[in-house]
């Protein structure tokens, strides 16, 4: 499907795809960003490469990527697929490209037979209305520090 101008199109990400993954992450995160994040997204990509990740492009720019992965029995639960990053860069954000990211995620896992999960910090209120706006309900984790 091709999309129109101002359109999002989402495709799977591609190795050339990393540094502006990259520099829409360090937009959002800002300067206080841990310093081996930007190691994180490279890493993910060599790890998980044959794996669920997209981004999304409008006008042939990448504005946006989720990157994902299946696996399984972490955490007593069965073999599902988990959001570890995502991300759309400011400019474009509460346009659906979010929602699209999420969607075709969710749909490569539903193809596999598997649940989606994504571990968020429980006060990102705006994640939080983010995830349940996308039909996330919370689960049954719960973490303990000391």
């Amino acid at each position: 499907m091709v999309a129109g101008k101002g359109e999002a199109k989402i495709r799977r990400m591609t190795e050339a795809d990393l540094q502006k993954v990259k520099e829409i992450d360090k937009e959002l995160v800002g300067p206080h960003c841990c310093v081996s994040w930007p190691v994180r997204v490279e890493a993910h990509w060599w790890i998980y490469r044959g794996l669920p990740s997209f981004v999304a492009e409008i006008d042939g720019e990448v504005v946006g990527f989720v990157l994902g992965d299946i696996r399984g029995l972490e955490y007593g639960k069965d073999v599902g697929g988990w959001i570890d990053m995502m991300g759309v860069c400011s400019k474009h954000q509460g346009r659906g490209v979010g929602r699209m990211l999420v969607g075709a995620f969710c749909q490569e896992c539903q193809k596999r037979g598997v649940k989606v999960s994504v571990v968020v910090v429980e006060n990102d209120k705006r994640l939080v209305r983010f995830l349940e706006s996308a039909g996330f309900q919370k689960g049954n984790l719960v973490s303990y520090e000391k």
